[in-house]
């Protein structure tokens, strides 16, 4: 590949999540990817390095809150300042994707994007970035929206899919034979039932909103499909990043990329991914990832744990003894000034917790 081609390529790192799910240790002045959950770096620290070689460095960008800008430059410091997009508010996916390719075109109205989550874990990073230049090269081929959807490990209920239709063989001579296929349909969180006949099928991909678009493309489909957020992105495109609070201020509340653009589109085009894909949402997908000893039991470094018949247990608790005696399938987090103790299948209610704490305006634990 050419090296004036790959100037042309960007990866924007989404990292706006909230992480209620992940509470005590995820709050809102240090949330979900700036933790170091899975070792001695951050979600965010992964996953820049999982893009550090796919696209030229001055070519990544992190949109994120305003409030959490400068603990993003810490600790990405090769990521350049400019390149570090503070949103003034949070307004869903279509305009944080929206806002992020206005300041690149802003810059560079030849760029093709790709779009990485700051809280996913990918285990194959060599299969990942063999199917990200793959989006790219079909991004920047044409007018394309691009999703790279995962296949299905389990028929899981928490998260959408994408049917995928005929293979386009066109793009497929761009991409790599048995790689592009077209997009036929979105269908959202299913029962267990129907989650199991999407997996049986072999034509559906779980969605893990990893977009892939010429900044030209996603423009005119907001143009098209999503007015308001077109014209906040409009003005950040031709002003630049100064743009960014007075855009933000005219907006309603526009919804996700998918409801706002994907599910619309009638250019969208799929890439299937299968290099073990996993969004790091709740306590269970930390459990899940981590070594554990022999009796299953994982905690923080710092937290000593005595074991008395024991097991399958997540235990962080900061620089603590903690003794666990006849317990099993937990999750313990002890962040000083707040305690969880909740059962390892239920922590996806962990969310109520929060949203009780919000009902009470007991904001000194958010």
């Amino acid at each position: 590949m050419s090296d004036e081609k790959r100037s042309n390529y960007y990866a924007v790192i989404l990292a706006g999540g909230s992480g209620s799910r992940l509470w005590p240790a995820s709050r809102k002045a240090h949330p979900k990817h700036l933790l170091k959950l899975l070792g001695d770096s951050s979600l965010i620290q992964i996953t820049y390095d999982r893009v550090a070689d796919l696209v030229p460095p001055d070519n990544i960008y992190v949109i994120t809150n305003i409030a959490h800008k400068k603990e993003v430059e810490d600790q990405l410091p090769k990521v350049p300042a400019k390149n570090i997009i503070g949103e003034p508010v949070a307004k869903n996916t279509a305009m944080a994707m929206g806002a992020a390719a206005a300041v690149i075109d802003s810059r560079n109205e030849n760029a093709s994007i790709i779009y990485l989550a700051a809280d996913h874990v990918i285990k194959n990073e060599e299969r990942f970035r063999m199917n990200a230049l793959a989006a790219l090269k079909v991004a920047s081929s044409g007018d394309y929206i691009v999703a790279v959807g995962i296949k299905p490990e389990f028929p899981h209920t928490g998260l959408g899919y994408i049917k995928i239709g005929k293979e386009i063989e066109e793009l497929s001579k761009t991409a790599g034979k048995g790689f592009v296929f077209k997009g036929v349909d979105f269908k959202e969180k299913p029962n267990m039932v129907t989650a199991q006949s999407f997996v049986a099928s072999g034509q559906y991909l779980w969605n893990a909103n990893l977009y892939c678009w010429s900044t030209k493309t996603i423009l005119k489909a907001l143009e098209e499909y999503s007015p308001e957020v077109y014209k906040a992105c409009k003005e950040i495109a031709e002003k630049g990043s100064s743009a960014l609070e007075s855009a933000y201020a005219k907006l309603g509340n526009p919804n996700s990329i998918d409801y706002e653009v994907s599910e619309k589109v009638k250019n969208l085009v799929v890439i299937p991914g299968d290099f073990g894909w996993s969004d790091v949402g709740d306590w269970k997908v930390v459990y899940d990832l981590r070594p554990k000893n022999m009796h299953q039991i994982t905690s923080d470094p710092e937290t000593e744990v005595i074991n008395i018949n024991s097991k399958n247990l997540l235990i962080d608790a900061g620089k603590k003894l903690v003794a666990v005696v006849g317990v099993e399938d937990l999750i313990i987090i002890d962040t000083g000034d707040a305690l969880l103790i909740a059962k390892n299948d239920e922590t996806q209610d962990v969310k109520k917790v929060v949203e009780r704490l919000k009902e009470e305006k007991n904001d000194k634990f958010l």
